[in-house]
């Protein structure tokens, strides 16, 4: 009898095959087999380098490398994935560039990188600023110009990390007729709410902004020809930081205009890469709750990197799963990638406070979007450090005396990875929850909810999430800034009206975690992060009131959904483009510190990095230095300095940008002197300076 249900489980699946072969579901415009169902392309081009120039309509040639795949058959045509970045293709991103080109041309893709016009080696002037309206619209010429290449098949896909993943979701949102598919990863869809300039709309000088500006004015290789045009187009253009300074309030066109958050929802699929580490985290629930078009999307434990890459792990070969993207929306092929479970998440176990882990402890969940099973939990903040599951308390309050560099445990954004946050939490207010008996895991945005009232019109909060662990160490699991002056009537901002309860609210970024037994759940509210958030002007008082109006809720997993396997190919060899070799750099040591008795706040980071493309020799260097003093926090200072050094044979070129910007009760002024040198001789130099009215700031 067994045999014979055997056989006729046997001759079921026959017809059931059968069936499936017949009926050849559509995939896109093109019909699929079963052979082909979950085969992806392999690595089975040999590769070649191409250097060519795209000329857009107002007649500017932008530089084009192209990584093509050698085609085994005659007229035969391949899909195009385009990066647009103006990172230096042929200097900086040497290297970097090829290691993805490589892999995806031997899969049978042109790779295509163009350097954003007026950067790099592409003609110009550079842009007014970053995602300019020139660089969008030749995005969309050169998406149009690679369509109808002879080598193209027709269908582009974009991609990139960062500024390649924002103009990325800029011209899905355009919906240029040959962009098929993209791929995003750590990417930002609110331009002054979820980005470097204005961190959860305060006021942030990020080391990426002078370091972006200076590279700017690098004269285009491999020649690094100083002519009247690079003098013009680059070297005397306005440094973008000053547009960016002058902007502090979200209702500029500056920031609406290009943020996707604002504009109708995508058509074009995406798949999305987040990092639990990375400030952009927050674009990925947005864009999976809005978009028309389907969506996929990862989230790990990573910080600004992408997921193969080993600084951080556990990691994964993202490439494998971007080519079975690439082959099912640009040939047609149906590799399985949309019958996979959607959304991909790692859930953090509770991290030790440390810079420096190699492998962070959790698991990986995989399932659907939205995310079932989770339910908000609220807690209170109430007195004695309490952090209670239930309202018992009565109209009491906390008072706190502002401290402007108090708080600096986190030097950038918010999930890079900390110390032990417990001194930062000393100069604050921080409420405990009971010893835990059972663990607690969450995987979204907690919100908060502050009552509070200060003495001056301008100060701001920081919220942070934390893990107190038994031995009274303190691991940070996420946090939010809330600038006052944006809750109310937003996006038209008005300043606090001192001595008056106020309620605000935000979401904390988001996050997984879990709190294990013996630990338990902390919430930090303090009136400082420095350097994080620029120090507000007024030395004084701030008060949290206790009662309704002051809790947090947290997204709770109380049923775990996310029970599907996930897809997590191993790393896979990393190709390296000949000439190339990293040099060792000089050791700096940056100090960070805070002394309570004289208020004094220093907080300084650097960079040293060498290299060689063959016998030209690269060397950038990086100095930053934020200071306050809790006595005098009008007036706080920046210094930096950017130097970029290219040694040709008996010809050094150096270029050197200094920055300062320092602040009063109501200005700002921002200056950067500018040198460009030859062989030691100053060849030019030029100064800006401006005094930049603080707006709710």
């Amino acid at each position: 009898m067994k045999y014979w249900k055997h056989q006729v489980t046997l001759f079921c699946y026959f017809l059931l095959i059968c069936w499936i072969l017949c009926a050849s579901p559509v995939f896109g415009d093109e019909n699929t087999s079963l052979d082909s169902y979950q085969l992806s392309s392999q690595p089975m081009y040999n590769i070649s380098i191409e250097k060519d120039w795209l000329t857009m309509n107002d007649g500017v040639n932008l530089s084009v490398t192209y990584i093509k795949p050698v085609a085994m058959e005659q007229k035969e045509k391949f899909p195009v994935l385009l990066e647009m970045l103006p990172y230096r293709k042929d200097d900086m991103f040497y290297n970097v560039d090829y290691q993805k080109g490589a892999y995806f041309a031997k899969r049978g893709y042109v790779y295509t990188r163009v350097d954003v016009r007026g950067t790099g080696t592409s003609n110009g002037s550079v842009p007014i600023s970053e995602y300019s309206e020139a660089e969008l619209s030749d995005g969309e010429e050169i998406i149009d110009q690679l369509s109808r290449a002879s080598w193209s098949n027709g269908k582009v896909g974009m991609f990139g990390k960062s500024w390649a993943g924002f103009n990325s979701l800029m011209l899905a949102a355009r919906k240029p007729p040959a962009l098929k598919a993209i791929i995003v990863a750590h990417a930002s869809d609110d331009l002054y709410y979820n980005d470097i300039h204005y961190i959860d709309g305060v006021f942030h000088l990020d080391t990426y902004e002078p370091e972006i500006v200076t590279d700017n004015a690098l004269p285009a290789p491999d020649q690094y020809l100083i002519t009247p045009e690079y003098i013009s187009d680059r070297f005397d253009q306005e440094p973008w930081i000053f547009l960016w300074k002058r902007n502090q309030t979200p209702e500029s066109s500056l920031w609406t205009d290009e943020s996707i958050r604002y504009k109708p929802d995508l058509t074009v699929p995406v798949y999305l890469i987040g990092g639990l580490l990375d400030g952009y985290r927050d674009t990925i629930p947005r864009i999976m709750n809005s978009s028309d078009a389907p969506v996929k999307a990862d989230i790990g434990p990573w910080n600004h990197i992408w997921p193969n890459d080993k600084n951080i792990g556990p990691n994964y070969e993202w490439q494998e799963k971007a080519v079975r993207w690439w082959d099912y929306w640009l040939k047609g092929i149906d590799t399985g990638i949309l019958d996979e479970p959607r959304f991909m998440v790692f859930v953090r176990d509770a991290v030790p406070p440390t810079t420096d882990p190699q492998i962070v402890p959790g698991e990986w969940r995989c399932g659907d979007w939205p995310v079932e099973g989770i339910g908000m939990h609220q807690f209170f903040p109430t007195e004695k450090h309490r952090l209670d599951a239930t309202l018992s308390t009565g109209n009491s309050f906390e008072s706190l005396p502002y401290r402007a560099g108090s708080a600096i445990g986190i030097q950038d954004w918010w999930g890079e990875l900390t110390g032990d946050m417990a001194d930062d939490d000393r100069y604050g207010m921080w409420f405990d929850s009971e010893t835990l008996k059972e663990p607690v895991e969450i995987i979204g945005n907690p919100r908060i909810t502050l009552n509070i009232s200060a003495d001056a019109p301008r100060y701001y909060w920081t919220v942070r999430l934390e893990d107190l662990w038994p031995d009274g160490k303190v691991s940070l699991v996420s946090g939010t800034l809330i600038n006052p002056s944006h809750q109310f009537d937003n996006p038209d901002p008005k300043p606090l009206e001192p001595d008056t309860p106020t309620v605000l609210s935000a979401d904390i970024h988001y996050t997984t975690w879990t709190f294990k037994p013996g630990h338990s759940i902390r919430v930090a509210v303090s009136n400082s992060q420095f350097p994080m958030g620029w120090p507000t002007p007024y030395p004084g008082n701030t008060t949290l009131y206790f009662g309704n109006d002051t809790s947090m809720y947290l997204p709770v997993v109380e049923k775990n959904i996310l029970t599907d396997t996930c897809s997590l190919p191993e790393p896979g060899p990393i190709d390296n483009r000949g000439g190339y070799t990293v040099l060792p750099g000089d050791l700096h040591e940056y100090p960070i510190y805070y002394n309570e008795t004289s208020g004094e706040a220093v907080s300084s980071w650097g960079t040293d990095y060498r290299f060689s493309i063959n016998t030209t020799v690269y060397h950038y260097v990086e100095n930053n230095t934020w200071q306050v003093n809790d006595h005098d926090p009008a007036h706080a200072t920046y210094t930096g300095e950017r130097i970029d050094t290219v040694t040709m044979g008996n010809r050094v070129l150096n270029l050197t940008d200094v920055y300062t910007l320092t602040s009063d009760e109501e200005d700002f002024n921002l200056t950067l002197i500018r040198v460009l040198k030859e062989n030691g001789e100053v060849i030019r130099e030029k100064t800006w300076n401006e005094i930049i009215p603080r707006e709710y700031q």
